[in-house]
Formats: C-alpha cells, structure tokens, sequence
C-alpha cells in the first residue's frame, strides 16, 4: 500500500474513531460504501465496488 493510499484511507479511519461506523462511502471510487469487519483486535475496511481495503487494529489494546 503506498503512503497516497494509506492518506486517503485516514478521513474514514478519523470517522470510525469518532464512532461513526456506517454510511462510509469509499475514498478511492466513491461508488460503494466500505464493509467494515472486525475480527479479535484486526479491523478491515473494504470496498465491495473497487476493492480496495486497509486493516489493522485501532484504538488502545
């Protein structure tokens, strides 16, 4: 993933730190909003149209 992708990713990593975790549209198409699954501490953001993703954990641990 290159430093372009994760800087686009971070509005919607602000959002769902801010506990908005729904009606996410994604940064990259703008088509589709972005699936967001947790499992354990892992959390994945996905586009269902492009299919562009990020995970890892957020918050403390």
């Amino acid at each position: 993933m290159s430093e372009d992708d994760i800087i686009q990713w971070q509005d919607l990593l602000d959002l769902i730190a801010a506990g908005r975790t729904s009606d996410l549209l994604c940064p990259f198409c703008k088509k589709a909003q972005v699936k967001m699954t947790q499992v354990h501490r892992v959390t994945r953001l996905e586009c269902p149209s492009c299919r562009k993703y990020i995970e890892g954990s957020m918050g403390e641990e």
